[in-house]
């Protein structure tokens, strides 16, 4: 989600992936110097000012301070078209943040005695489909749903968008559909990995326990006793004239409203007055107006994470119950982001000084907006505070000499896209001038500060973002916290990504060469200069593998959002490149080693096989990556 050195082609897969998902994408880009407003209309205009910069129509933001509304309105289109203006009531799709109520609605329900969280999901719910190779060590558990510690991968692509069913079609039904994301990939409740089924199948169980559809249940038991009168899961007629219209891309294109299957996970429509709300209640640690929703224990069980093998060796921040821990200027926050088509959104509180936010965007054009305008909050309400940072502890450059290495990412989001992290994903800890760095594969180090055993922060950052800690089988292994942090990696070599990517490159430089080649030999047929010239074919299918590789990114640029799980033109297209690129990557390699040598040119023999043999080498990978015959319209 959050990589930087990505080919064209794949941020369109992403945006599909990444769906109804935390939009923190910008985390990891060079971060540019933003204002620090003193005054509310001071950050009004910093943030306007950002809003422009990054060609994003508008925004609702509300802020809270001592645990009252600060301020809470809009800035810039609602509607661009009509020119209707963002206010503290526009309606936004805000995606993930969907999740937080889920948890808080299981909350309730343990809180009953209706349901238990550390129960095992089999016990539960037998009648999910899910495969866990390692239930009789390792359970699945509902908190691992929550924590997204259960080992799912995220969402098929043909699982994102409801093009076809009822809005509400059953949840049950979509799970038995859609089965593959339910496989557990490792042990749960080891590493994690966020993964939108698994918060949805979270959903059923509400209705499961409560004998509610769970929107019913969330409505009636959170949302309006919180005192959001027109916030709902359905997309309701009380909604429809107060829902911002979302946008894409510069200039702004205008997305629609598709439907999703996992309702639970994504579907919330809310306002930036009535996510205040929301704040303002896990502030008061559960309480709203004199009654307690939720006790103030659960509020707390929700910020901290349990189930990762990071949280078990000691590390505090990271995702908790659909809520995460985040450092950014220097505080430690908590909340929740969302991204659906044409919507951004993300709400941060600091219990300990009593403040927080919400930022709602109507376009996905820049995650750096979102970025900008959360920093922008966070600085504007924490800048009276105290911001204390954890004693560092120096340690010898021996002692930080066992945590150095090259680490692999081992807990991809998305199946079909870990082999980005294969490209250019991972860690790199080195000891450079007797300090601890972490970097990515190519960036700039960063120290690394000791806190405490195996913990770690960054200079800027309060307390401990990453812990070193063993593994079962004894190799080293890293987990830092937030969702732009390290969710698991092992300890491997640094050669191998280095290696794969001079490989790939090479073979990739081999095939292109057959374009300019075969202007050459066509023209060269085209006028009759090549009538002695036998086995064309040697030529010809090399260049026909490059044509079908090439096929395959050219046909992702063309898909457009909820194309990217339908049966169209390109991912047809996508399929035709992925299934006959390594058959013609055989077929031209088996050609030229039984043409005889005496009745062909020796250059092109030469030139033919080594593009042949770097199709076969590239199809090797893309077998390893099961990237063959991909039916992006497909369910498991």
């Amino acid at each position: 989600m959050r990589r930087a050195g990505r080919s064209a082609a794949i941020p369109l897969l992403l945006a599909a992936a990444l769906a109804l998902a935390p939009s923190r994408s910008a985390a990891q880009q060079k971060k540019e110097d933003l204002p620090h407003p003193k005054t509310v209309e001071e950050l009004q205009k910093a943030m306007k000012d950002v809003l422009d910069k990054e060609h994003v129509p508008g925004a609702g933001v509300a802020l809270v301070a001592n645990g009252q509304l600060l301020w809470c309105g809009g800035i810039g289109k609602a509607d661009i078209a009509t020119g209707r203006e963002m206010s503290c009531d526009t309606e936004f799709r805000v995606a993930s943040i969907s999740k937080t109520f889920v948890a808080l609605a299981l909350l309730k329900l343990q809180e009953e005695g209706k349901i238990n969280l550390y129960a095992r999901l089999q016990d539960v719910a037998p009648e999910i489909p899910v495969n866990n190779r390692w239930e009789a060590t390792k359970p699945l558990r509902i908190v691992n749903l929550l924590e997204h510690t259960a080992g799912f991968d995220d969402m098929e692509f043909s699982e994102v968008y409801n093009l076809k069913d009822r809005y509400d079609f059953p949840l049950l039904d979509v799970f038995k559909r859609f089965q593959r994301p339910q496989v557990t990939r490792w042990p749960p409740g080891t590493r994690m990995s966020y993964s939108n089924p698994g918060n949805a199948i979270a959903g059923y169980l509400i209705e499961k326990v409560s004998g509610q559809p769970f929107d019913s249940y969330i409505r009636e038991t959170f949302l309006r006793p919180l005192g959001m009168e027109k916030a709902d899961f359905p997309f309701t007629d009380a909604i429809k004239p107060l829902l911002a219209t979302g946008y894409e891309k510069n200039p702004p294109k205008a997305v629609g409203y598709p439907f999703i299957y996992l309702r639970p996970a994504g579907d919330l429509k809310a306002s930036p007055g009535e996510l205040a709300k929301l704040v303002q209640f896990l502030l008061r640690r559960g309480r709203t107006g004199e009654i307690q929703l939720v006790k103030p224990e659960s509020i707390l069980r929700m910020e901290v994470p349990e189930t990762t093998l990071g949280a078990k060796n000691g590390l505090r921040l990271g995702y908790g119950l659909a809520n995460y821990s985040s450092v950014q200027g220097g505080v430690v926050t908590h909340g929740h982001d969302g991204g659906i088509d044409g919507f951004v959104s993300s709400y941060r509180y600091m219990p300990e000084h009593n403040w927080g936010y919400v930022v709602l965007l109507n376009s996905t054009n820049s995650g750096r907006a979102v970025e900008g305008l959360n920093r922008l909050a966070i600085d504007f309400l924490s800048k009276d505070f105290p911001k204390p940072k954890q004693a560092a502890i120096n340690l010898a450059p021996k002692e930080l000499q066992k945590y150095a290495g090259y680490y692999a990412s081992r807990a991809p989001r998305s199946q079909l896209l870990a082999f980005l992290d294969d490209l250019a994903g991972g860690t790199r800890i080195r000891v450079i001038n007797g300090k601890l760095t972490r970097s990515g594969l190519f960036g700039q180090p960063e120290p690394l500060l000791s806190v405490g055993a195996n913990l770690f922060r960054g200079e800027k950052e309060p307390e401990a973002t990453t812990i070193f800690f063993p593994t079962d089988s004894g190799k080293m292994a890293v987990a830092s916290s937030g969702l732009d942090g390290i969710p698991y990696s092992e300890r491997g070599y640094l050669v191998m990504p280095f290696l794969r990517i001079a490989i790939l490159t090479l073979c990739l430089f081999l095939m292109l060469t057959t374009l300019p080649f075969a202007l050459i030999w066509l023209f060269r047929k085209l006028i009759g200069a090549m009538k002695e010239v036998r086995h064309l074919r040697v030529r010809a299918v090399p260049l026909f593998a490059t044509v079908a590789f090439l096929v395959i990114p050219l046909c992702f640029t063309r898909l457009d959002g909820s194309q990217i799980g339908s049966f169209n033109l390109w991912t047809v297209g996508i399929f035709l490149g992925t299934f006959f690129f390594p058959l013609l990557s055989i077929v031209s390699l088996v050609l030229v080693l039984r043409v005889p040598k005496e009745e062909i040119h020796r250059a092109v023999r030469i030139h033919s096989l080594l593009v042949s043999s770097a199709c076969c080498v590239l199809t090797g990978f893309l077998l390893s990556w099961h990237l063959l015959a991909l039916r992006l319209w497909a369910a498991s």
